[in-house]
């Protein structure tokens, strides 16, 4: 079967990466990176994904490096062979479970964290400028509290494995 048609097979879970990358405030180039890795048997190299992407090296090995960041993509390093000094680094999704629930978890809680943080600082501003406003305050509040709920939510996720998670919630769910 001929790389073009199995990209039409894969065109879904390709468009899925998009718009979820676009959901996450980045750009096409990452969504479909990470859409045309996944469900690659092998890791791929800059070559293989600017061929298929049609991206430059450059803004490839930006976007790699952000995914890498992320914890979304792995990279590879393999020697390129006898006749070469250099090695050469292929891209693959990552695939461990573990390693994504760790992943997502933290993105979660930092923007929890975030959120946490800047509700503070508006507190404190507006203490220092002596506005007293009630319904912004009880706002605030309930806000607060939410966030601090759902970081406690994420601690105690971060405790357990996936399939301890499932079947926590399973046999509470009965």
């Amino acid at each position: 079967m001929k790389y073009e048609e199995i990209l039409a097979l894969k065109m879904p879970l390709v468009e899925a990466c998009i718009k979820s990358a676009k959901r996450n405030g980045w750009g096409d180039a990452m969504g479909l990176i990470r859409g045309i890795l996944f469900l690659e048997s092998e890791p791929m190299s800059l070559d293989e994904l600017a061929e298929k992407t049609g991206y430059s090296k450059t803004t490839l090995r930006s976007n790699l490096n952000s995914l890498e960041n992320l914890g979304l993509v792995t990279r590879v390093v393999s020697p390129l062979g006898k006749q070469h000094r250099y090695k050469q680094h292929r891209y693959a999704l990552q695939t461990d479970s573990e390693a994504m629930r760790l992943v997502i978890l933290s993105n979660a809680r930092e923007e929890i964290r975030l959120i946490l943080q800047a509700l503070n600082q508006v507190e404190k501003n507006l203490e220092a400028r002596g506005v007293v406003a009630e319904n912004m305050s009880l706002m605030m509040s309930k806000t607060r509290h939410f966030y601090e709920e759902m970081d406690r939510v994420m601690e105690l996720m971060n405790q357990f494995t996936l399939k301890e998670l499932i079947e926590i919630l399973e046999k509470k769910h009965k």
